[in-house]
């Protein structure tokens, strides 16, 4: 793909438009809507509430710039299902009944407004179930609208596998705190330590084929899997810079 200069490349950022601007954008061929979902939940001792709406919002800020003029970010949505999470204080989460009831309400208002392209970018792993349903939802009640979604990272699953050297991740860790540092730096705490993992390594493979219910706190004791020590800018970006980069291609045919 080609290079992107960010200082120079031109976006449509929904909070720093009028709807003056947003309607003569349209006029010219603006059709899609970026929008990112995030969380409001610990990310251990190494990173903020903010880490999965951080990432939500830079990545689909940068997804607007490969696509200007034809698509906009609209703000990021920054609760999400995190009910496993809730035993660390700080942490908000919605009822999945209110998660969706809200992303269809954005769609629903978008319709409205003559807009027929959607595409969601999420951050965080808990509100993936509820993507699924929202896509069929989506589709049922409005046959004439395109929606798709990503949990953006998987995007560039091989890019992780290759270059994540912590023996387990998924929250808290080496791959999502470096996306951090290239997309939301703000969200990343300086003293980063590995997760403090409450199961065996044969609970843990267990896990990974059999679904039990489980608060995070019963998983890892500081709320981290992975080792955040070994997080760096430069793995963040070949994590994201491949993501937009796969995900821009599909939306060029969207």
């Amino acid at each position: 793909m080609m290079e992107h200069n960010n200082e120079e490349a031109q976006s449509l950022i929904l909070n720093r438009m009028s709807w003056v601007e947003l309607e003569e954008k349209m006029k010219d061929g603006l059709d899609l809507v970026l929008i990112p979902v995030g969380a409001t939940e610990q990310h251990g001792p190494n990173g903020s509430f903010g880490v999965d709406s951080g990432r939500a919002e830079g990545f689909v800020e940068r997804l607007a710039q490969r696509l200007y003029p034809r698509a906009v970010a609209i703000p990021v949505v920054s609760y999400g299902i995190s009910p496993h999470h809730m035993n660390f204080p700080g942490t908000i989460t919605l009822q999945s009944e209110t998660f969706l009831a809200v992303l269809e309400d954005i769609v629903d208002s978008l319709y409205l407004h003559g807009f027929r392209k959607f595409f969601f970018a999420n951050a965080h792993g808990g509100n993936r179930p509820a993507m699924i349903l929202l896509m069929g939802k989506i589709k049922a009640q409005y046959p004439d609208v395109q929606a798709a979604w990503s949990s953006f990272t998987s995007a560039a699953g091989d890019v992780i596998r290759e270059k994540v050297t912590s023996s387990t991740s998924g929250h808290a860790c080496e791959g999502e705190m470096s996306q951090a540092m290239y997309l939301a730096p703000w969200s990343v705490k300086e003293d980063r330590v590995p997760g403090d993992i409450v199961l065996s390594a044969e609970q843990m493979a267990e896990r990974r084929v059999i679904g039990q219910a489980m608060t995070f706190d019963e998983i890892t004791a500081n709320g981290a899997l992975g080792d955040a020590s070994l997080a760096s800018w430069d793995l963040g970006r070949d994590i994201i810079e491949t993501a937009l980069d796969r995900i821009e291609s599909f939306l060029h045919e969207f």
